[in-house]
């Protein structure tokens, strides 16, 4: 199972990045234009990731434009909705309540991949469609990574090695597996942490990574929609390490007071300020002693360790408690439910594996299928 960094430091830290740079932004402005969403923020690698989203969102409008009743395969209507669609890309205005949430992932995304690259890589290829990585898959994931994109490459190259035209995903995440530990294909994350800290302090012993990337290798330097233009725009050098001179655009130089402002003997850890003491589940609630095969896993949880599961492992969410349940009823194996609980919930939600509540969700899974 991949280290993963403390999911509520995470989430507490990407609204608060997310609230400061919006409360700049539209100060002024009711919608955001596609121009401005290049360098909405100091960091390339969170405008690569909202400009991904929007991307796909652009092509599942232009899958939904189709209709039964028509011959989209038609040379004229596919140059028709071609030029559409570009033309619609160009004319991007983006309100707040609907830029939010895309910023807000795209932070979390992308200090994932500064501290571990693994389990944001291994997010991307599980989120891939069909569960197969084929050439154009490795394009977009290399088109839209920035930091420690020598993953990406590297990934690419093993699949044109293959000689095959894709491979199933579970063997691509083997390959990842293979490169993580190369850190020639791994950038010093130092330049990219001060970007971050231009708006918000990024600390990184807030965010407690269980095994933090502690070694990097030096930077690299590395048709006709906005997104294809958009990338070339902001495809700007890497930074180097030495301090950046005082930015001249207004919003950023806002930004960088806020910062500046900061009093560091204010900022207690994220961990202690959002702590939640969670009371620990009745014994005669754990059934460790008791291994009754029982037909659902959600039927078997009591209620008190309901409180503790939604409490201690899904971020205090029970709507994300009750999918991954839900999902757990659906395998046919214990195995598929361990895959499923390591490399899906355990890695997402950053678990102590050897705590209580780990444990006791393990045990009921397995009466299951026991």
């Amino acid at each position: 199972m991949p280290n993963s960094l403390n999911s509520n430091a995470l989430n507490q830290y990407a609204s608060r990045f997310t609230a400061t740079v919006l409360n700049e932004v539209y100060r002024n402005q009711a919608v955001v234009k596609g121009s401005e969403l290049l360098k909405i923020t100091p960091v390339r690698q969170v405008n690569l990731g909202i400009l991904n989203r929007l991307f796909d969102q652009w092509k599942n409008n232009a899958l939904a434009f189709r209709s039964i009743y028509f011959d989209f395969e038609s040379e004229e209507v596919k140059e028709a909705l071609q030029a559409f669609m570009n033309t619609v890309s160009q004319n991007i205005a983006v309100k707040r309540s609907d830029l939010e949430p895309l910023l807000l992932d795209s932070v979390k995304d992308a200090v994932t991949l500064i501290y571990t690259p693994e389990v944001y890589f291994e997010e991307k290829l599980r989120a891939m469609p069909e569960s197969v990585f084929t050439q154009e898959k490795a394009e977009q994931l290399i088109k839209y990574t920035q930091i420690h994109s020598g993953i990406a490459k590297a990934l690419a190259q093993r699949l044109a090695d293959s000689d095959a035209d894709s491979v199933y995903m579970t063997q691509v995440i083997g390959w990842l597996y293979e490169l993580k530990s190369n850190t020639e294909l791994l950038d010093d994350v130092k330049p990219y942490i001060d970007q971050f800290s231009e708006v918000l302090l990024l600390d990184s012993s807030e965010l407690q990574p269980v095994n933090p990337v502690s070694s990097f290798a030096q930077s690299r330097q590395e048709p006709k929609s906005f997104f294809d233009s958009a990338l070339s725009e902001i495809d700007i050098p890497k930074p180097v390490q030495t301090p950046a001179p005082q930015r001249t655009e207004p919003s950023i130089a806002v930004l960088s007071d806020i910062v500046a402002k900061t009093n560091s003997s204010e900022r207690e850890s994220l961990n202690n300020r959002f702590k939640v003491d969670v009371p620990k589940a009745a014994e005669e609630n754990r059934y460790s002693n008791v291994q009754v095969k029982v037909e659902s896993i959600a039927g078997s949880i009591p209620l008190g360790q309901r409180f503790m599961f939604v409490n201690q492992l899904f971020s205090k969410n029970s709507e994300h408690f009750d999918k991954a349940i839900y999902e757990l009823d659906l395998v046919k194996s214990y195995e598929e439910a361990e895959n499923l609980i390591w490399h899906r919930y355990a890695s997402k939600y950053a678990w102590d594996v050897n705590g209580e509540a780990v444990q006791a969700l393990l045990t009921i899974v397995k009466r299951k299928f026991s």
